[in-house]
């Protein structure tokens, strides 16, 4: 395990902090492309409002986290601040990123299903973004446990997040299951607990087997740095 947390922390939060603010203008020019693409082809605003929604957000939040670290309008960062305008993009793309996730179960609910076909235009957009993450965090060993007792409240709290996530799953694509021509069916349910399981559960033990992967990585990589130090 790691012999500083201090230090591995502090590289590790700066190493996703990058990884972040990369993705930044990716998904800001992704969802800029679908929505010039929406209406070009004359959809009704409907269908674009949650692209709008998205760069709206990615942008008031990037330009107010800039301006509260001062960093905006400043043409030559030193190392300090290139940190703190990286922190400041990260935050702009998770906003920007937990609007299309929700947003996009939302409009599953709200849209016409004959426009259920663009709802693949928001997968389409964070997916890639969030395979680059995890192969980049996998491999720069920046997923973590820390110690064994943070080791444990991961587990745990991933455990409650995977629970609700995968109920929330079987609720919303298993419609099907419950409702027909307006009705309830109780013993639908069965289905969405199946789909929730079915889903909950080899994400868990995934994420799991990814972080200790990520963690031997990282164990390595502290090691060569320690190894240069002690030169």
């Amino acid at each position: 395990m790691f012999k500083n947390n201090k230090v591995v922390d502090e590289r590790l939060h700066k190493k996703s902090t990058e990884l972040g603010a990369r993705m930044f203008p990716v998904l800001g020019i992704i969802e800029l492309v679908f929505l010039i693409v929406k209406i070009a082809c004359g959809l009704p605003f409907m269908v674009y409002v949650l692209e709008i929604c998205i760069l709206v957000g990615g942008v008031v939040t990037w330009l107010f986290e800039e301006l509260r670290f001062g960093t905006l309008l400043v043409k030559e960062k030193d190392d300090i601040l290139k940190e703190l305008s990286n922190k400041a993009k990260s935050q702009a793309f998770m906003m920007m990123f937990w609007i299309v996730i929700i947003g996009e179960l939302l409009y599953i609910f709200l849209i016409d299903k004959k426009y259920y076909f663009w709802v693949l235009t928001y997968i389409v957009s964070w997916l890639p973004c969030a395979i680059y993450i995890m192969v980049s965090a996998v491999s720069g060993g920046i997923l973590v446990f820390g110690s064994k007792q943070k080791e444990k409240n991961v587990k745990k709290d991933l455990a409650i997040r995977t629970f609700f996530g995968s109920i929330f799953f079987g609720v919303v694509t298993g419609t099907g299951f419950y409702i027909h021509d307006g009705a309830f069916y109780p013993k639908g349910l069965i289905g969405v607990v199946l789909l929730a399981a079915g889903w909950g559960i080899p994400f868990y033990f995934m994420f799991i087997g990814i972080m200790k992967l990520s963690e031997k990585k990282a164990d390595k990589n502290i090691e060569k740095v320690d190894d240069r130090d002690e030169k």
